[in-house]
């Protein structure tokens, strides 16, 4: 597993994010804390919901209601197809 800080993630992260879909995921180290970089897959749209929901609660760049929406729609229609 590749290990890199958050500065060199930020000029790559397109790679990064192919890497993560090829199932090669990435440490990213920031602050002496780790964050992992890898493919999502839902195992159903219900769990896919709840971290939506998780998301929109938590402390982040407010997102209009129409992007969450958005977000939702696409996570449930890849979960379905995964099914």
């Amino acid at each position: 597993m590749k290990t890199c800080s958050l500065s060199e993630a930020k000029s790559s992260l397109g790679k990064l994010a192919d890497d993560a879909l090829e199932g090669r995921p990435t440490v990213i180290v920031r602050g002496g804390k780790l964050v992992v970089l890898k493919a999502y897959e839902p195992s159903d749209p219900d769990e896919f919901d709840a971290l939506i929901d998780a998301g929109m609660k938590s402390e982040h760049f407010p997102l209009a209601d129409s992007v969450w929406d958005g977000i939702r729609q696409r996570g449930r229609k890849l979960a379905r197809k995964l099914k």
